[in-house]
């Protein structure tokens, strides 16, 4: 017999799905093209002495976030210590005092505050056409948005981003996101190195063409990346689902990248720090290192938009250079000698991902709703792209992901 319903992707999207239809009794199947499941969810156990994230690795809008009772359920340890606002600031040549420090972080407030405010005046404007100064506060507040679309700020839409719902609660991951969400799948009847290829229309439901063959059902959840779906990696039929690829074609995945430096000790005192900035006076931006303590210390430095990508094209280990050059302008050559470990992540060049995650273009900052209202017959879609409040997180994914297979339940009755 025909399972009821196809899951294609095993990210958080995918889990979310699964475990929703799962609770209602509803057989599934969840395909994955690569040779492990979690999608940008990924807890890198191998590269370095200690474990890391590769993808996400905060639980933000934690007082609210649904996977936050999942890691209470499974073990997953997590500070509930809101950290995010504890930063170090290295401006050129000294680090800033506290009340310098405090001007940088109600910069950063304000700039969320100013996107906010044009989104509701209902101009779709990119976030550079909002007016910035030059100082070192608003450099860091720029940096700090690309990194949260994964993306230059002239290609963003503010109404888009707006979409975001933040309650300003963040929770750092310490044991590890995607070990999490592989965790909650371990009872899924999943399948991985399985290719889909194209979904069809057929009497009755869909068929899904795969590596391993041809798979029937009532209907398919697809939760891959966006820039995926716009690759055409997988054939759509004429219809709805076609509308969907129109869509997304505006609602691309940026570009977000890591390199990770373990260290046997760290070159300053780390207090109650989530971060470190750095801008020296080669930078044109500010790079920002997060502090993450494990078995040993580690500094990993984060990447996004057009940098990102000009990284990337020099390889691993350049990113690692570049990395290291940022940590030497302020410590010195001397911090070479405690580096004990380094390693990157890929994400752009990934085909099973090809990017970081979605932000909309100018012009569709309306798209994404349309993304969500859209009705698609038997082939739904999911993902951190389909979430309005909680788009370009694990946790929106997910929600999504739960969203879609109650619908897919009322909807036909299963």
């Amino acid at each position: 017999m025909a399972e009821k319903i196809i899951i294609i992707g095993a990210g958080a999207a995918g889990i979310g799905a699964g475990l929703r239809l799962k609770a209602l009794g509803v057989p599934f199947i969840i395909l994955e093209a690569n040779d492990r499941i979690g999608g940008r969810a990924y807890t890198d156990n191998t590269s370095l002495s200690s474990k890391w994230d590769k993808g996400c690795s905060w639980f933000h809008c934690a007082d609210i976030n649904p996977l936050v009772d999942w890691a209470d359920k499974l073990g997953t340890l997590y500070d509930k210590q809101d950290r995010s606002e504890n930063a170090l600031y290295w401006s050129e040549s000294n680090w800033l005092d506290p009340t310098e420090s405090t001007s940088v972080n109600l910069n950063i407030s304000k700039r969320f505050q100013e996107i906010y405010v044009a989104a509701e005046l209902g101009h779709d404007v990119s976030i550079s056409d909002i007016p910035i100064n030059n100082s070192f506060e608003a450099a860091v507040s720029e940096e700090l948005v690309k990194l949260m679309c994964s993306e230059e700020t002239h290609f963003t839409s503010a109404i888009g981003y707006s979409d975001y719902n933040d309650t300003g609660v963040n929770w750092m991951v310490t044991s590890g996101y995607g070990d999490l969400i592989s965790r909650m799948a371990a009872d899924a009847p999943i399948r991985i190195n399985t290719k889909v290829s194209e979904i069809s229309y057929q009497k009755g439901g869909v068929r899904v063409e795969t590596s391993s063959g041809q798979l029937d059902a009532r209907a398919v959840i697809v939760t891959t990346s966006t820039n995926v779906l716009r690759s055409g990696q997988i054939s759509l039929p004429a219809g709805p689902a076609q509308e969907i690829l129109e869509l997304v074609e505006d609602v691309p995945c940026g570009t977000y990248e890591k390199i990770a430096i373990e260290l046997e000790q760290y070159p300053f005192n780390p207090a109650n720090n989530e971060a470190v900035w750095i801008q020296s006076y080669s930078d044109s931006n500010p790079i920002y290192f997060q502090i993450s303590p494990q078995k040993k210390p580690m500094l990993i430095a984060h990447v996004a938009g057009e940098q990102a990508r000009e990284l990337v094209q020099t390889g691993s280990q350049g990113m690692v250079d570049f990395a290291i050059q940022k940590l030497t302008s302020v410590f010195g050559s001397k911090i070479n000698k405690t580096i004990c470990g380094t390693a990157t992540t890929s994400w752009q060049a990934d085909p099973l991902i090809q990017g970081g995650y979605s932000y909309a273009r100018i012009g569709a900052g309306h798209n994404r709703q349309k993304m969500i209202e859209l009705d698609t017959g038997e082939i739904v879609f999911a993902g951190e792209a389909f979430s309005l409040p909680w788009y370009g997180t694990a946790h929106g994914a997910y929600q999504s992901g739960k969203d879609v297979a109650s619908q897919l339940v009322r909807s036909f009755n299963l």
